[in-house]
């Protein structure tokens, strides 16, 4: 008998999957409350209430694919961004900026509609490439994505958590688990996951320089 996803989360909120509140299945949640992003951070309480009782009947094999990966940054880094009023920026330009990303922004700019200036400032419903910013405070940026003519749409988490000197990358994908069942799918999951955590150390060697500038 498979768990439902209100016991998938009671368990996961007790045991908590990563101290300090960043988490996979919390972004999970996070996605299928605001429908990936298409539902802003304003949505009335009685259809986030509604939508979680739809939510908490799905078996695990229907939820969408999350990860999410985190390095430790070293205590100068930690301490730059404990001290900056707006560590999510940071992150972002950081992300985004940094060399492991090099390759996927040349290759998004070719599309004329895309914004293609690094925001110095990530403000909610802000566009940068294909990612629109859903959810920011000062330790967290959510940014969704939606490629119409792919059907293809998800979301990427950038955080930091001062208490653990860690930054985190998650993402989750508007596609349920048991589609990712088949050797093809399977590979493609394994190459994503080098790919994510490609990111994460380019994104974490970025940060290293901006907090210190000689070392570059």
């Amino acid at each position: 008998m498979q768990t439902s996803y209100r016991a998938l989360r009671r368990i996961s909120s007790s045991h908590g999957a990563l101290p300090g509140g960043f988490n996979a299945d919390g972004l999970r949640e996070w996605a299928m409350l605001h429908d990936f992003g298409a539902l802003g951070e304003s949505a009335a309480g009685r259809d986030m209430r509604q939508r979680r009782r739809q939510i908490d009947e799905l078996e695990p094999k229907e939820l969408p694919y999350v990860d999410l990966f985190s390095r430790r940054l070293s205590d100068e880094c930690a301490g730059y961004l404990s001290n900056h009023p707006s560590p999510s920026d940071v992150l972002g330009r950081a992300f985004f900026g940094s060399n492991s990303f090099l390759a996927e922004r040349a290759l998004l700019s070719l599309y004329p509609k895309e914004a293609k200036s690094l925001p110095t400032k990530f403000n909610v419903n802000d566009q940068y490439l294909q990612w629109k910013v859903a959810m920011k405070s000062p330790l967290e940026l959510i940014l969704s994505y939606n490629v119409e003519r792919l059907q293809f749409r998800g979301c990427t988490m950038l955080a930091f958590d001062p208490s653990l000197r860690k930054a985190f990358h998650g993402n989750c994908i508007d596609v349920t688990e048991v589609r990712m069942q088949g050797p093809i799918a399977r590979f493609g999951v394994q190459m994503h996951v080098k790919y994510a955590e490609y990111l994460l150390e380019g994104m974490c060697a970025e940060l290293e320089k901006v907090a210190d500038p000689e070392s570059a």
